[in-house]
């Protein structure tokens, strides 16, 4: 049958076209019930493909450290991961860290009230279909919003040194004189 070959290539557009194309001209009633048949082992083999991707994401991304998603990051977070990653930076850099330096103890654990830190990060950002908002906290966004605590502390640090040898004077002095 002519369908089979088109419908085993894996383009929406390819699928469409021939739906379209033997909808229209079906030759028997049989040919419209093996390309709907068709259609939906498509289908539930591309939902399988999808949740296959979504728990290796999720059992990938749940490293712990700086570094480790530093690594991570480019390599396994999808566009909308990177989104709600920026989000998450966001919320921490003009919200939370102005008034809290020293995150609460366990405050990376999921907490369902909403003054909680998750769930004041967690309304920033988008949870993708196919995951609650604990699963994603716990796989992606807590990964997500240490790294950028990680950052801010290291900058804090690093300016706090800075100030002890006496260098934002000597970058000050440059900017001044024009060097």
């Amino acid at each position: 049958m002519h369908y089979q070959l088109i419908i085993n290539t894996y383009t929406m557009s390819s699928i469409s076209s021939t739906t379209t194309l033997l909808l229209s001209h079906p030759s028997t009633e049989n040919d419209k019930d093996a390309l709907i048949d068709a259609l939906q082992k498509e289908l539930s083999e591309f939902k399988a493909q999808v949740g296959e991707f979504n728990e290796l994401r999720m059992s990938v991304v749940k490293v712990t450290g700086k570094n480790g998603v530093r690594k991570v990051k480019d390599k396994y977070l999808t566009a909308s991961d990177k989104v709600n990653a920026s989000e998450i930076a966001h919320v921490l850099r003009v919200s939370l860290w102005p008034h809290i330096k020293l995150m609460p103890e366990k405050w990376h654990k999921w907490n369902e009230h909403p003054k909680s830190i998750c769930q004041r990060l967690m309304m920033a950002v988008g949870v993708p279909i196919g995951f609650t908002s604990e699963e994603y906290w716990t796989g992606v966004a807590r990964s997500l919003a240490n790294e950028k605590l990680c950052s801010l502390r290291a900058n804090i640090k690093q300016s706090m040194f800075n100030q002890f040898k006496g260098k934002p004077l000597q970058l000050l002095f440059l900017v001044w004189h024009g060097n």
